[in-house]
């Protein structure tokens, strides 16, 4: 007989992994889940009334477990440490002066917080039929009135600059919503073209300085045939978790709005004025100030080369970049999410990297540079951590999304076991998941003097996680998603030359993983990326393949907290008892 908690996690964890069913003995990260998704299940229990945090869905066994942890939401749930509950008093906490989080900051020193394109973010859902402008221009309100970033005004000059968040209802939805008449008839390829018009049109509008962050475009075909929504953002203000909560929202609203009742707005934890204040007060934190030593010494020593051409130098005009993308069947993407994770109580990222070390270690024996040298580079992380006790942002929209430098040793002609046990532990001995890099970088002005001198990773990787296969239904997202990429989407960041994005997604057979590599032409060619690309391929294939060894599996030095074993030893006792 299961309990009504654990009824109801088994069903969020079906859903957010793409299962059938879950039964209360199953490990979610065993069945997929990784540390985007399972900051989408705290959001998604808090919003059917359990409180858990992404801490409890780490440390956890099974859902069982978890739902021992859970408790009911309160008015006062998370009220702890400056998170506050829904309601006024979660409006008012979000209305004011805020400074500007890491994230942000980091925009600014690359020249880019107000203007470039690559600043944009789009996305585009299913608008019912015979929806109506003030239906929807009621609903993007209700997202504007519930997510104070998305009503930010940026203000001050470069170097000084901060958030001014006025109360709900004083950004008007209609002066940010506008109606695009298409034909009932349009074919695909047409409306893909108009939507993408439509985008370019909308991001022009965008002004941070004029508190202009959100634009939408409604794409009308007629009565009878269901039609698009297109919202464009500052990314400012928003991040790829963000995007999950308002296609969510707009659901909700929806619902709300033509059934004429009031939007009963669900808990969203922690504020995001509230949480760029924590943020601004932890980095001088000393706790936090220690971190330092680690990030120098990262930071320090050579940077491996990238490139046999002449000049390795960074690339000095941002601009398009050559962009190249590989997919890997699902017989081999479902060991890499799954079996590994499991086998070697590690996440999918520790998998991804591991399976990247050893592309660079191929692909610089290739190119005839210097054999073994650690890879550094820049990973994204999504930034939403518990970083201090109560608060939950899971389902605060806002730019969250920072990077953090990893320094990154596979061994030289490592075996795929040996390489992804190192690499996990290289990643798990980074402090607190990376969060504290752009706090001490940005926030704190004695560690930013001391890190901004050091050398910056000229390679940046980004998991975007795991996302459902795509479904025709209202406020779902169609398929324009995929030819309406991003502004800039082919665009890197002045200070990168190579660019590395891995992302899974449902299919009929499972889910398929894509990696793409995008890179500045100025430095790198286009066959030596290509070669690093199948070697990254390569790599997870040969993963993939271990993930059935009888033998896969085993323990590291992080899994042991009560003991102090080095790798060679915990190996030695394994196989003993294997013996």
């Amino acid at each position: 007989m299961h309990t009504p908690a654990e009824e109801l996690l088994c069903r969020l964890v079906a859903d957010l992994v793409g299962r059938a069913r879950v039964d209360v003995d199953d490990r979610f990260f065993d069945l997929g889940g990784d540390s985007i998704t399972a900051m989408q299940l705290v959001g998604r229990a808090r919003e059917a009334g359990l409180v858990i945090t992404r801490r409890d869905v780490f440390r956890c066994q099974n859902v069982a477990e978890l739902a021992r942890t859970a408790r009911e939401v309160t008015p006062s749930a998370g009220a702890a440490a400056g998170s506050v509950g829904a309601g006024a008093e979660q409006a008012a906490d979000g209305v004011g002066t805020a400074p500007l989080t890491p994230a942000m900051l980091a925009l600014e020193d690359d020249g880019d917080a107000t203007g470039a394109d690559s600043l944009r973010q789009t996305v585009v859902v299913q608008a019912p039929a015979g929806a109506a402008l003030a239906q929807l221009t009621a609903v993007v309100q209700t997202l504007l009135d519930r997510h104070e970033a998305l009503r930010a005004r940026l203000a001050g000059p470069v170097g000084d600059r901060r958030l001014e968040i006025p109360a709900p209802g004083q950004v008007e939805a209609a002066a940010c919503v506008e109606r695009v008449a298409v034909p009932s008839d349009i074919t695909a390829e047409a409306l893909a073209s108009a939507v993408s018009e439509g985008k370019r049109r909308a991001q022009a509008l965008l002004d941070p300085a004029a508190g202009v962050m959100l634009r939408a475009l409604w794409f009308d075909a007629g009565p009878a045939v269901p039609g698009r929504l297109l919202l464009v953002a500052h990314r400012l203000v928003v991040d790829a978790a963000s995007w999950r909560v308002l296609v969510a929202d707009l659901a909700m609203a929806w619902d709300a709005v033509t059934q004429g009742r009031p939007v009963a707005p669900a808990p969203t934890g922690t504020s995001f004025r509230r949480w760029s204040q924590l943020m601004e007060e932890e980095a001088q934190n000393p706790a936090r100030v220690k971190e330092l030593l680690y990030w120098t010494r990262v930071l320090q020593g050579s940077e491996p080369v990238l490139s046999g051409r002449a000049s390795s130098a960074h690339h000095e005009v941002p601009g398009p970049a050559g962009t190249a993308t590989w997919t890997l069947p699902a017989v081999l993407t479902a060991p890499l999410l799954t079996d590994l994770p499991r086998l070697y109580s590690c996440e999918v990222d520790d998998v991804l990297l591991t399976g990247l070390a050893l592309a660079f270690a191929r692909w610089r024996r290739s190119q005839g540079l210097e054999e073994h040298q650690p890879l550094l580079l820049d990973v994204e992380g999504h930034g939403r951590r518990e970083i201090t006790a109560g608060v939950d942002v899971s389902r605060t929209v806002g730019r969250f999304a920072g990077f953090h430098p990893v320094r990154l040793d596979a061994g030289p002609e490592t075996p795929v076991a040996a390489a992804l046990k190192r690499v996990k532990e290289q990643v798990r001995s980074i402090p607190d998941s990376g969060i504290g890099y752009g706090m001490l970088r940005h926030l704190n002005p004695h560690t930013a003097r001391r890190l901004e001198k050091l050398p910056r990773p000229r390679v940046v990787f980004h998991h975007a996680g795991r996302s459902a296969a795509a479904q025709v239904s209202d406020w779902a997202m169609t398929a324009e998603n995929a030819t309406v990429e991003d502004a800039g989407a082919a665009r890197l960041p002045l200070r990168y030359t190579l660019g590395l994005t891995a992302a899974a997604q449902d299919g009929a057979d499972g889910p398929q993983l894509t990696i793409t590599c995008a890179w500045a032409g100025d430095v790198l060619a286009e066959r030596d990326v290509r070669m690093l690309g199948d070697a990254w391929i390569s790599a997870l294939t040969a993963l993939a393949e271990h993930a059935q060894d009888p033998q896969a599996g085993g323990r590291t030095p992080s899994d042991l907290s009560l003991v102090s074993l080095d790798q060679s030893e915990i190996d030695d006792i394994a196989q003993q008892l294997s013996l």
